[in-house]
Formats: C-alpha cells, structure tokens, sequence
C-alpha cells in the first residue's frame, strides 16, 4: 500500500469503530528508544524513521509531531505522505494533547494500543482528555490488521555477557536491586527495559539493530526471578547459569497471567515511565503497586572500577580506528570514487580489526555538506552523496566492544576552509573545552552546566536543538539514562564513575553542520572545607583540526587545553599506527 492508502484504510477502520483520532508512537512494549522492526508502527504509516515522534490520524487530518534533532529529516520523509510535520518545541506549536482537546468533540473516542504506551503516558493523557469529554480507549491497534507483511518479533540467540568485563555478577546486582525493593516494601520488580534486564542478568543479544539486547521481561521476587523470554534464544549454558541464580525461565507471552496471579499481600514496584499500560493493566491488585523508578537506572549508569579500566583501554583502541579512518579520508584524491556509505564501510572495517569489537553503536552518521546539518543524518541507497574535495564532512560514529561502548563524532573540511566555517568551528570547540575542563560541587545536575557549552554560540545569537551530553551505556545502548547534560532540567545528580559524552554543535540549515564530541567521566576533582568537587576524564582519543581552528578567538587556557589533549592523543595512539599514520598524527597534534 501506498501512504496514502494506509490513512485510507486506517480511516476506515476508524469509521467502523467510532474513533475519531488514532496515535500512533512507533515504540515497543519496552519503552526502548531504539526499536525492532515489528514494532516500527509510525515509521510504517507515515515513512519517518527517526527515534522519536508521534503520528495522529483524524478522520480529516493526519500530523506527525518530532523534535529539532529531525525536523529536517522528517520534512523530507513525510514529503507527499499526507502527513502535516509539527516542530515540538517551536511557538504556537502544541503538543499532542492539546492539539487532540482543540480539535475533538466532547465524546469523542481516541485510540492506541496500549501495549506500546507507558503507564505515566497514559495518566497524563487521559488525565487531560477525560477533562475535555474526550474518551481514550487503549485497546485499539488498527495497524496490526493492516500491515500484512509485517516483521516477526525478532528471536536472535541470547549470550552471556563475562564478569570479567561487567565488573560484577548477576546474583550481586539482583541483591542490590532486592535491597532497594525492601527498603519500599516490595515483593516483586517488574522490569520491562531491554538494556536494565541485560546489565542485571548479564546476558546480552542482537533482537534490536546496534542495540545488545533480548526481547523480554524480568519479573524479581525476593527469593526467585522470572525472566519472559522466547526459549529457543537461550542455550544449555544459559539455562544452567540463571538457574544456579534462582531465576526461572518462562515464555515471553506469560508475562500477563504472571502479573494476574500475585496475590493481595504482594507489594509490586513499577516503574510508570517505564512499564506500558498493559501490564499495569494486567495486575489485579493496584492498591499494592508502588510506583517508583527502577532501582537498576541508577545502578547501570555508574560504571565499576573494571568498567572503568576496560573503557579506558577501549578508548585506545577505537581512537585507533578514528584515527586510522580521518587518514584514510584525507588521503583520498578527486579522482577517487567514495561516498557516505562507503565511507560508512571502511570506518566498520577498521573498527573490526580492533580486539573485542562487535559491531557498531548507532547507525553511522557520515554527513557530506548539508547533509552534516541534520543531526541524526543516515545515508541510504536515495540520499547516499559523494565525498567531493571541497566540503564541510561530519562523521559520528560508536562500536559496541566487549570491553565497553564508544560515541564520537569529528568534523572535517576538505579543501579550503571559509572563514564562517573556521569561525563557527572554534566556538564549537571553545564549549566543548569549557565542559570538558569544568568543576562543579557534587550534587550538581546536568542542566546546570549546559550552559558552559553554549555560551560561546549564545554570545553570537547561536544555538543547537540537542542536547549537550547523554549517558553512554557498557556494551549496551548508546543512549543512556538517567543522566544528561541538556538545558532541560532532569532532576538526575551527576555522580562519580558515570560516562557520558560532551558534544556542542552548530547547524546551518542547507549549507552545512559541526559537532565536536568526546567521552567523558565523572571523577572527584577534590575535597575542601566546601565539600566534594567533580570534574570530568576524557575518555576518548582522536586529534581536533589544527586548521579550523582561528587561534586569535583561543584564550591562553584553551590552547594549553588543545596542546596538552593533542600530545596526550599522539601518546596514546601512536605506538599502535603505522610510521605513515603516526608520522601524520604527530603533524596533526602539534602545539598551536
């Protein structure tokens, strides 16, 4: 079916049942960012393949909303769909639901499915649409009778991920979590998070693209845990290995009458941001939910002291790769064919060469020109450009290692450099330098020192629509809570041993985009009579370009910053390069 035939039939569909407006999110059961194919709903009804957005079909109009890391790529993919873009974010552009309460009728009926909705998302929505006389019915997936070919819940093979690398044991993190249940009085977690039942069982798979991660649920009793999952992913080692840990293996569809079957006197904790309203649904006795945040967030995003050895050393080995990459592009004549996607390719080849790799974090961004102004660019077979010799190229890229995850991004130009362009690359630079050099009390959250990174484009009336920083997980998603580093104000402390990353940019819609990120960790900076001081450890090596830099906006602090990275990159990595490739990074690292 076309587009255009899809809103037809779900038109239809509503017709028949009385719905005035259909949502569709494109999540999964798991509240994941990233998302298996089965459950790619919006990106099915509307084309747009980004992580984040919302479509709603009406009976006479049909909206996706996103937000400004994708305008650009959803104004392009949407393009004769039927569908109208809403920047979230923008004036005078509502959000879903009070577009919803403006444009419906008292009695009107809404429709979603549910399954793929959290608990907290459904209050909040239903909350505002009940006052309106607007009815909302979460039992309703159109989409599952219309899309004929869809993909099958994905069964990839489980593997269990080594102490030697996660740093601790499943049977010490469930006593962790279980200590945390009792403190709330709680006889059973229920965990729907792909990423936090990985790092508590550590197990890992490949259900979710880039993402290592099975398809299940986790329900923790304070004796036993029942882990939902698909059995022909798992092996006899699997098996025998949870079973030694008092966890119980039942079908991934069980989940339900599981949660129907606890009694009266168990006190259940869930997560309302990150359980979806069906199993809410599910538990019988809601008197006995305690709604509170997954205590394993918490504990994932500090990394243990074995972690922390182990990114070090993969720090190494992916600047290696980077490093190894930037030479191989600079050395590419006009005469020589390479595009986005080939590009995408040697970038792959070099990472596997690297002890320990298994494969990339994220899709690669590999941006030519005005494809480097859109944030979460990906090449495909219709936009794949050519790399030309003149040119602003943006490459943001990660590997899942066994010893840890990495996210960088570099931006190069090729030929000569205008001076808008070398302007516009050192303020980026001076904000990456001023978090990456920052000192804060201990208790300081994200938003706080989100400005140091903007103030330099602030000061010119410039900005960037993303945000500054975001928690990196351990041979786990990219993407990672609970902390970050944004302009908007999570309530989230930073704390010793998170690893997040640090990446100011700036976009200039049609012409071309920077970003500048690196790795970073908390650490203790010091401690006097005001208290404890945190500071950040950079956990990523790969030269800056000497040549975009205009030295005359440099303060004395930010040229001793840049020299004393350079010289620790080239120490780092040289040893590991050939005579070429060291011989040319040692030019690339010399002192300003």
């Amino acid at each position: 079916m076309t587009r255009d035939q899809k809103i037809q039939a779900l038109r239809h569909l509503m017709k028949q049942s009385n719905i005035a407006a259909i949502i569709v999110s494109g999540q999964d059961p798991h509240g994941s960012e990233y998302v298996a194919e089965h459950w790619q709903t919006r990106k099915w009804l509307t084309g747009f393949s980004g992580s984040a957005g919302t479509a709603v079909v009406t009976l006479n109009q049909a909206v996706l909303w996103t937000d400004s890391r994708y305008y650009i790529q959803a104004q392009e993919q949407i393009l004769e769909s039927g569908f109208v873009l809403f920047k979230t974010g923008q004036p005078d552009v509502p959000d879903v639901q009070n577009w919803l309460e403006d444009n419906l009728m008292q009695n009107d009926i809404v429709g979603l499915d549910g399954s793929v909705f959290s608990l907290a998302g459904i209050k909040k929505l239903e909350s505002g649409l009940n006052a309106r006389g607007i009815v909302l019915n979460t039992d309703i997936d159109f989409i599952c009778q219309l899309w004929m070919d869809r993909p099958q819940i994905p069964a990839s093979k489980a593997f269990l991920f080594s102490d030697r690398y996660a740093g601790q044991s499943r049977k010490n993190k469930l006593a962790h979590i279980r200590k945390q249940m009792a403190k709330l009085n709680a006889s059973h977690h229920l965990m729907a998070t792909l990423d936090d039942i990985a790092w508590t069982l550590n197990l890992r798979g490949s259900d979710v693209h880039t993402n290592p991660v099975n398809i299940c649920f986790l329900l923790i009793g304070t004796r036993k845990a029942v882990l939902f999952m698909d059995d022909r992913k798992l092996d006899d080692a699997i098996r025998t290995a949870l079973v030694q840990d008092h966890i119980e293996i039942h079908d991934y569809g069980q989940i339900f009458s599981a949660l129907s079957l606890l009694s009266d006197k168990d006190g259940i904790l869930i997560d309302p941001e990150n359980i979806n309203y069906r199993l809410y649904q599910a538990i019988c006795h809601k008197d006995k939910i305690i709604e509170k945040p997954n205590p394993a967030i918490a504990l994932k995003a500090v990394k243990n002291d074995v972690q922390i050895a182990h990114l070090k050393d993969t720090a190494v080995k992916d600047g290696i790769a980077v490093v190894n990459f930037l030479f191989w592009l600079e050395q590419q004549k006009d005469t020589d064919k390479i595009c986005e996607q080939s590009a995408a390719d040697v970038l792959y080849a070099l990472r596997k060469e690297q002890d320990l790799f298994m494969g990339n974090s994220f899709d690669p961004i590999m941006a030519w020109r005005e494809h480097s102004a859109i944030v979460h660019y990906t090449a495909t077979d219709r936009t794949n450009a050519d790399i030309g010799s003149d040119g602003m190229f943006l490459t943001d890229t990660g590997g899942n290692y066994l010893s840890g995850t990495t996210d960088i991004t570099r931006t190069v130009y090729r030929g000569a450099a205008p001076d808008q362009v070398i302007r516009d690359y050192t303020r980026v630079l001076k904000g990456h330098i001023a978090l990456a050099t920052a000192v804060f009390p201990k208790g300081t959250k994200g938003y706080q020192i989100d400005t140091l990174a903007r103030q330099f484009l602030w000061h010119q009336g410039l900005d960037y629509g993303h945000g500054t920083g975001h928690g990196v997980g351990f041979f786990l998603c990219v993407h990672e809570g609970p902390a970050r580093i944004s302009s908007y104000p999570t309530d989230v402390k930073l704390e010793k041993g998170m690893l997040l990353t640090n990446e100011p940019g700036l976009y200039r819609d049609g012409e071309y985009g920077i970003r500048l990120e690196n790795m970073i960790l908390v650490c203790l900076a010091c401690e006097k009579e005001f208290g404890e001081f945190l500071k950040f450890e950079t956990m990523t090596w790969c030269h800056f370009e000497r040549h975009l830099m205009d030295k005359t906006m440099l303060s004395t602090g930010e040229i001793n910053y840049i020299n004393t990275y350079h010289s620790r990159v080239y120490e780092a990595l040289s040893a590991h390069l050939k005579p070429d490739v060291a011989a040319w990074l040692k030019e690339k690292t010399r002192p300003l």
